[in-house]
């Protein structure tokens, strides 16, 4: 079995897996190849083992209808339409199938691998329910409904820019599966759990699906909307290229695309990457394509994978700069006949490799990124598992560090949230600023991320409780600054901006609240009511109004 390419949306990776070849049709053993792809010519069994590993599911389904006729008995046949429900998800059919040839060969130890995966597959997502739009199936937790509608018009959107930028078609619907959690992830991709954990891992593309962990398993929730459009990236490359891409291309071509689905491609690179590739430029100590592969879950940290994100996305951005989309396209045209990745790029950009590599570091420099006083790798935050298990939804709390929790600013954020309960909030907006002073007096304290912002949103919430919105979306500044994806400071400014008048503007930052953490009814809410105060000719369908003011209500009720 050859393992498709693996990305990871916030903190991605790229696993490479061994290919299955038979020997010969009928025999009883069935035994892996040694190098190459192991494809004989003439050999039908090996032939629909390469479409399938090609995602040529037409074809391999042709061919395998034949196989079936003339060798119904055979165990190459048994693996192979387990290994064809497997990548088209009738996990059940695929164990079936899967066991039948593991019969067969009882010591092929790639066999009971991928029946071991079947298994976990069909384990992870048996009591979940589908949903189908015109290029994906989605199939989610019923606790996860909420992100059905935002998910599908995101994977539409985001399939559209890539058919539009790459010339990307997919030939069945793309299968979209929402884990329960991390672990759930693990279960199902070969991961251990100890890589999901070290590395962020939060979402793969791999044996032809995206698999996503549910933004709910995550303390601060994490850029899901996003998250599953960088796998799709990953999706459209493996297909474009046959899976010829490296590690480095693949994924920084995944993250200049990420966000294709909703604006240019390219911009602001997040600040956690941000900050860390300040600090390896000013000392020289980048990550080497070589060291990423053949998985990002082989670096030491998630900083490194995170470092080596925001380098190969500058690389994809500086080819971009060259050549615009005609430059990737040709990178991966090239690299899809089996040109060298690195002699694809340089060439698409107009050289060579030396030349493009110095090019691409001045652009590098040339982005003068700076390092900020506290970073947070949102997906390392991990709620715990009973946590997940109840049902509840994510909340600030979840979120707060155990070192915040033991230090001495901690009694001002106790002091204001009780003088709150008590309806207080003047004496509670006196207590978080003196929690705000004391971090900022305490250097290591402001390296604690959660103590970085949790006092500015607990005084943006009370200033705008108070009625004071402006006041509100001063204290947030810093902090959406650094943290732009933070959930709860995107819904406070959100409804300061409501307030004041701006529902333009509102949206955006409801929209991108809505993006790291869908569960929180309030942002439905006030999006309902910024929906219905823009200009009619801006406002969106009624069904999108209506929508938002039913999830307001069910999610309040939860």
């Amino acid at each position: 079995m050859r393992t498709k390419t693996v990305a990871i949306a916030a903190v991605a990776l790229m696993l490479m897996g061994r290919h299955i070849a038979w020997t010969q049709l009928g025999s009883a053993q069935l035994r892996p190849s040694r190098g190459g792809t192991g494809t004989l010519p003439g050999s039908p069994v090996q032939e629909i083992d390469a479409m399938l590993d090609a995602w040529r599911f037409h074809d391999a389904a042709t061919a395998l209808a034949a196989l079936e006729k003339t060798a119904p008995n055979a165990p190459e046949t048994a693996y192979l339409t387990g290994y064809q429900k497997f990548l088209t998800g009738d996990y059940d059919g695929a164990v079936r199938a899967l066991a039948t040839a593991a019969q067969a060969a009882p010591s092929n130890p790639e066999i009971r691998s991928l029946a071991e995966l079947a298994r976990a597959a069909r384990d992870a997502v048996k009591d979940h329910k589908e949903e189908r739009s015109a290029h994906v199936i989605i199939r989610y937790a019923p606790e996860d409904a909420v992100l059905m509608p935002y998910a599908r018009d995101t994977l539409e959107a985001a399939y559209a820019a890539l058919h539009a930028d790459l010339g990307f078609e997919a030939e069945l619907p793309i299968r979209v599966e929402f884990y329960r959690s991390p672990s759930d992830l693990a279960a199902v991709s070969s991961l251990s759990v100890a890589e999901v954990a070290r590395t962020g891992t939060i979402a793969l593309c791999k044996w032809a699906r995206l698999m996503v962990t549910t933004p709910r398993a995550l303390a601060y929730g994490y850029p899901w909307l996003d998250s599953i459009n960088h796998e799709l990236v990953h999706y459209a490359v493996s297909t474009l290229t046959g899976d010829r891409a490296p590690v480095w291309l693949q994924e920084g071509l995944a993250k200049f695309l990420e966000r294709r689905w909703r604006e240019p491609p390219g911009g602001r690179i997040a600040p956690p990457m941000e900050h860390l590739l300040a600090k390896a430029l000013r000392s020289g100590h980048l990550i080497s394509f070589e060291a990423m592969h053949p998985s990002m879950a082989k670096l030491p940290s998630a900083e490194d994978a995170t470092l080596a994100f925001a380098e190969v996305e500058n690389a994809v951005a500086y080819l971009h700069e060259k050549g615009g989309m005609p430059a990737l396209r040709d990178a991966i045209k090239r690299v899809a006949a089996g040109e060298d990745a690195r002699q694809a790029v340089a060439a698409a950009a107009g050289g060579g490799w030396p030349e493009f590599e110095r090019g691409w570091r001045a652009f590098m420099a040339a982005q003068r990124y700076k390092t900020f006083p506290a970073i947070d790798i949102a997906t390392t935050h991990v709620r715990k598992a009973n946590a997940i298990a109840s049902g509840r939804n994510p909340a600030e709390e979840d979120a707060l560090s155990s070192t915040l929790k033991a230090g001495a600013p901690y009694r001002y954020l106790r002091l204001g949230n009780m003088l709150l309960r008590r309806e207080r909030p003047r004496a509670a907006v006196a207590e978080y600023e003196k929690g705000a002073k004391a971090v900022a007096g305490r250097p290591g304290e402001r390296g604690d991320p959660s103590a970085s912002w949790v006092f500015p949103v607990k005084l943006g919430r009370t200033y705008l409780a108070l009625g004071e919105p402006d006041r509100a979306l001063k204290a947030l500044a810093p902090v959406l600054a650094i943290y732009p994806d933070l959930p709860w400071t995107n819904l406070i400014a959100g409804e300061a901006e409501l307030a004041l008048g701006d529902a333009p503007a509102a949206i955006v930052s409801l929209r991108a609240s809505l993006a790291t953490n869908p569960f929180d009814p309030q942002v439905h809410c006030a999006l309902a009511a910024a929906y219905g105060k823009v200009a009619v000719q801006d406002r969106p369908a009624e069904a999108a109004i209506t929508r938002e003011q039913q999830f307001c209500k069910q999610l309040a009720a939860e």
